[in-house]
């Protein structure tokens, strides 16, 4: 008896852990990008924006993680800015002033989009 009581209570508590699950990041989003696919990520502009900050949901078991784009200064080319991620250097996204977003991974481009910038 004292077996099943035992297995019974250890359940409960294994299912909430689960239910729980690893938590997203949270930032203090200031802006998003609506790509093609239909996907939007929120994410955080530094004062100077020369940092994109984006959270990242975890999986069942996994944490969630922050992706860190920098703008790399000397890339300009006219009205746009070119930045990498600090994670996956081949990993870059050209933002223009027009609001066009483009990810390239490897020199491919992999996704295309517009940017929002939150007002308050």
């Amino acid at each position: 008896m004292k077996t099943k009581i035992l297995a019974v209570i250890s359940a409960a508590l294994l299912v909430g852990c689960v239910q729980g699950g690893p938590q997203k990041p949270t930032i203090n989003a200031n802006g998003a990008i609506k790509w093609a696919n239909g996907i939007s990520e929120e994410m955080r502009i530094s004062t100077s924006g020369s940092t994109l900050t984006f959270a990242s949901p975890g999986g069942l078991m996994v944490a969630g993680s922050i992706t860190i784009f920098s703008r790399i200064d000397s890339a300009r080319n006219g009205s746009c800015e070119h930045y990498y991620s600090e994670s996956s250097v081949k990993t870059r996204m050209q933002i223009c002033e027009s609001g066009e977003v483009t990810l390239i991974q490897e020199g491919q481009v992999i996704n295309v989009g517009s940017l929002a910038k939150y007002t308050y």
